[in-house]
């Protein structure tokens, strides 16, 4: 539907969106509103970039204009890597193409991180930021050990005030690190 005198253009049903940046937004009911150059869905949606990860979100908004966008709420994201995501609130800036996201939790899942079948290498952090080359995290917790029942700590974990994972060197840099060993069970 258009209407004329608002510049709203709503969609009913699939929706299929690919911006000026190559990414494709697929969803349902959908409005496009050519005033203020936003389009934005209350539906759950999922996002491809160009770079093969593909985001899941309940509701977005995205401008046109600045080509940045935006979710809140149960956002879920997987990489190429098979590695997987969960964030509250997310930006995409496809000029810089940088995602970032709030209240992270990450579940490493690519084969040459997994040690073996008693590890489950994951990090929870306040923020993370990705790039084509480093993903850089806030006051994150990092550990290798099996998830436990019942949210337990792990045995031990890695906390840091920042995280850098330098994608080509395969190196991840800590700042001012703190080991934290919890008592084990006999």
């Amino acid at each position: 539907k258009y209407n004329k005198l608002t510049e709203l253009i709503e969609t009913t049903g699939y929706t299929k969106i690919i911006t000026s940046g190559g990414y494709e937004f697929t969803g349902s009911n959908v409005f496009f509103d050519n005033k203020k150059k936003l389009i934005y869905s209350d539906y759950q949606t999922q996002v491809l970039d160009k770079d093969g990860n593909k985001i899941e979100v309940n509701m977005f908004n995205y401008s046109i204009s600045t080509n940045i966008f935006f979710s809140k709420g149960n956002i879920k994201m997987s990489d190429v890597n098979n590695n997987n995501y969960n964030f509250s609130e997310i930006y995409i800036d496809e000029n810089k193409k940088k995602i970032i996201g709030s209240d992270v939790k990450g579940f490493l899942n690519q084969k040459d991180l997994v040690v073996n079948n008693n590890s489950d290498p994951r990090f929870f952090a306040n923020t993370m930021v990705l790039t084509e080359k480093e993903n850089t995290l806030q006051k994150g917790v990092f550990t290798y050990c099996k998830n436990r029942e019942n949210d337990k700590c792990p045995p031990w974990s890695l906390q840091s005030k920042r995280i850098k994972h330098d994608l080509a060197k395969k190196t991840i840099y800590y700042d001012n690190v703190l080991l934290k060993i919890y008592d084990f069970p006999i």
